[in-house]
């Protein structure tokens, strides 16, 4: 009886949750063929050919729109430095550490009503705020193509973060209210990669509006590079219109079927996120209880702080000796480090995805961005070294993807503790990223920032260390979990008194 308690699944989230995350091995025993084909495989065994329509429905509706969405504000963002390198500084007369404060203003109201947006999408449907909000901030990007003063763009990129501030919190939101726990991985790998892909995208799309918009209709090319973003928005955020589902409970959506949206409420019960989620005092002091909070949103924070370099440092070097680069050059070789982020993330979340270990894939990105930290730290190396450490630092951006399905898989079985944990990693990651980014990224410094570089190389390893103590909580979580499993009182009784007790408290008998 007590080897049939042990296998038995008592506590799902005790024993196959946090096992499967907390680095077990996976079998072995299949060819390399086989693993291959398993690794590659979109839909889950057995899945009957009703349910993979559904899937593929979802996925053409809720994760086109969100990678679409996510693209869009990505390019609407970054598209702040490249305008900022190709013309805009002298248009506008910027100075010191003005590219650093526009980052700001985009960052606090982005940062304040991201939670705030969440919860407005449990009493507002999510097809019409999202959509609104994508318009909202499509809007003032076109505006900023014709701002004429610091203060008139200052407004503008205020109100592209507010608009803006709901889309990632938004999208998770939506992704997690669809699908299950083992389909979560890689659609959500595929939406952290489509924000690397804007800002790479933002850098040949400067470069054609320089190369041949300039001076059309007397409009300089940075202008042209806002004007064409706010185009590319518009399109997005009509579809969302038609496109998001809502959620189960609430779908009313003309593109699924009423048995269809049955189903999706069935597999709600089955390991999906929750339909609805309310923050109240209990849920806080619950979530800041354990060391998942503590211990993710600290993880997340040293991201956001190792991430600061991915986006202006290169950028405004290869600007400071414009004489040795060309404008095209400029744009588009930053660009490298964000396809390094999409290759690196698409590998990571099939890997994840296959054993159920993300453990190795963060700390082996960490490490390789560690090396490029202390390079860039040193200063004093070759120019192709330099050129090495800006591209494969953009590894580091796995982790992205990586915490954030970690963190979701590990509360899986608390949905408001899982809302808690990943709304506050994203939340005050931004926020303290927003703080810092001016004292140790400042634009005056260009092109060497010893500051940032020395800071980066410290989050870099302490984020190493983090993600060993996350890891070895897991594993001591799992295997405290266990132990009460195998101690409980079932265990020691004999198959009798399992027949006379369990009808009493649940009313089946026992085998």
């Amino acid at each position: 009886m007590a080897e049939v308690q042990d296998k038995s699944p008592v506590d799902i989230s005790a024993v196959t949750i946090s096992d499967e995350y907390s680095g077990s091995e996976p079998t072995k025993k299949q060819s390399f063929m086989k693993n291959l084909k398993e690794s590659l495989r979109w839909y889950e065994k057995g899945m009957s050919k009703s349910e993979k329509l559904l899937l593929f429905k979802l996925d053409a509706m809720i994760l086109t729109f969100t990678c679409l969405s996510s693209f869009s504000l990505s390019l609407d963002l970054q598209n702040l430095t490249n305008a900022y390198v190709s013309g805009m500084k002298e248009d506008l007369d910027l100075a010191g550490n003005d590219l650093n404060m526009l980052t700001i203003v985009n960052q606090i109201p982005y940062c304040f009503f991201m939670i705030p947006g969440t919860m407005l999408m449990t009493r507002v449907r999510p097809s019409l705020l999202m959509p609104i909000c994508e318009l909202c901030w499509g809007v003032f990007t076109l505006l900023s193509a014709f701002a004429k003063n610091l203060p008139t763009l200052y407004a503008y990129r205020f109100l592209v973060g507010f608009f803006g501030s709901i889309s990632y919190t938004g999208s998770i939101f939506i992704i997690g209210s669809w699908y299950k726990k083992p389909e979560l991985s890689r659609r959500l790998g595929l939406y952290a990669v489509s924000s690397p892909l804007g800002a790479m995208f933002s850098g040949y799309l400067q470069t054609a509006a320089y190369d041949g918009l300039n001076g059309v209709n007397n409009l300089a090319g940075w202008r042209w590079l806002f004007i064409i973003c706010s185009i590319i928005t518009f399109p997005i955020a009509i579809y969302g219109f038609f496109a998001i589902p809502d959620t189960p409970a609430t779908s009313r959506n003309l593109l699924l079927t009423k048995d269809e949206i049955e189903m999706s409420r069935q597999r709600i019960g089955t390991g999906a996120a929750p339909v609805k989620k309310r923050l109240s005092f209990a849920v806080v002091k619950k979530g800041l209880s354990g060391w998942k909070w503590y211990l993710f949103v600290a993880s997340w924070a040293f991201l956001d702080q190792s991430e600061q370099r991915l986006s202006t440092s290169m950028s405004l070097y290869l600007k400071y000796y414009r004489n040795e680069f060309s404008i095209a050059q400029v744009n588009n070789l930053p660009t490298v480090t964000n396809a390094v982020s999409v290759v690196t993330t698409l590998i990571a979340s099939w890997y994840t995805d296959k054993t159920r270990n993300p453990f190795l894939p963060a700390f082996s990105a960490t490490a390789m961005y560690c090396i490029t930290a202390y390079i860039l730290a040193a200063w004093n190396v070759s120019l192709s070294a330099k050129f090495f450490a800006w591209f494969m630092g953009g590894s580091i951006l796995v982790l992205q993807s990586l915490l954030m399905t970690w963190a979701s898989i590990l509360t899986i079985t608390d949905l408001e503790e899982r809302a808690f944990l990943t709304g506050s990693m994203n939340c005050l990651g931004n926020a303290i990223k927003t703080g810092t980014n001016i004292v140790v990224f400042p634009a005056e410094q260009a092109p060497r920032f010893k500051r940032g570089y020395i800071w980066t190389a410290v989050t870099g390893s302490l984020q190493l260390i983090f993600l060993v103590w996350i890891k070895a909580m897991t594993i001591w979580d799992a295997k405290k979990k266990k132990e009460s499993i195998q101690s409980l009182p079932a265990v020691e009784e004999t198959p009798m008194d399992m027949d006379e007790k369990i009808p009493e408290e649940t009313g089946s008998s026992s085998d």
